[in-house]
């Protein structure tokens, strides 16, 4: 049995051999870790740009162009300003690093994407009352239940349509559940950029792509849907974005709401 004296050595040395290994820890240029507080401040910029493009312009960036393309764009556009604006930055790191730059804004929009489906998934069982009615007593009717549910939401679109206003007429795009996650996700204190009422074309398809599951599984499962049939839905929700912008009636009262949801954020 090891005495009172030999314990306390042997801590010692388990801390000095933590201290010796964290020494040795090689930061990866693809990290924020690994650039001085200059360009961090500017990656930060960056990143916040390039949430705000897949929020309002393509949601389905892809490596083998994204990262030599859009998030390369960015950090040029935000070096050329800084020298504009003759903003210091560290030396020694542009253009060297450019392209692990660019890597590193690919795999924050990568989170940014996981971060807005995590906030669907929270939210649209609760707001959608995914929920079996009592008379459903075993597992398989209960399961049954919920898809049916989602089915009939899916229909015609019906996940995005609100209350209707007070001269009976629809209100599109309106739906509870898209107001909770475009607040909980682009008016939240840490993504003051996305305080924009265009960002919210991305949050219905993250709801589609929730209902979806409930639809096959009957609860959410994380589960790789095909990006072709998402991308063939998300174009097909902006089309009907279109369609109801250029309406004489809905257009003014769907452009009214997003303001609203927008300074509500602010």
């Amino acid at each position: 049995m090891l005495s009172g004296q030999q314990l306390a050595a042997e801590e010692l040395m388990d801390a000095d051999n933590a201290k010796a290994n964290s020494e040795h820890v090689i930061v990866k240029p693809t990290t924020l870790a690994f650039c001085p507080p200059l360009w961090t401040k500017l990656l930060d910029k960056a990143k916040a740009r390039i949430w705000l493009y897949i929020a309002t312009e393509e949601p389905f960036l892809r490596l083998k162009t994204a990262v030599d393309g859009q998030c390369s764009e960015e950090i040029i556009e935000l070096v050329v300003k800084y020298q504009e604006d003759q903003s210091e930055l560290e030396a020694g790191f542009y253009p060297q690093y450019k392209r692990s730059m660019a890597w590193m804004l690919f795999n924050d929009m990568q989170t940014f994407q996981s971060k807005i489906k995590k906030v669907a998934v929270q939210i649209v069982p609760i707001k959608y009352n995914l929920s079996a009615p009592q008379s459903a007593t075993i597992e398989h009717e209960w399961l049954d239940a919920v898809k049916q549910k989602a089915t009939a939401l899916l229909e015609g679109a019906k996940f995005l349509r609100g209350e209707c206003d007070s001269l009976g007429k629809a209100s599109n795009f309106a739906h509870p559940a898209l107001q909770n996650i475009c607040l909980g996700v682009y008016y939240s204190n840490s993504v003051k950029s996305l305080h924009h009422s265009d960002a919210n074309h991305h949050v219905p398809l993250k709801v589609h792509s929730v209902l979806l599951t409930y639809k096959w599984h009957g609860f959410s499962k994380a589960e790789s849907l095909n990006v072709g049939e998402l991308e063939d839905s998300y174009q097909r929700l902006l089309a009907l974005m279109d369609t109801v912008a250029l309406d004489m009636y809905h257009g003014p009262k769907l452009s009214a709401m997003l303001e609203d949801w927008a300074q509500m954020g602010i």
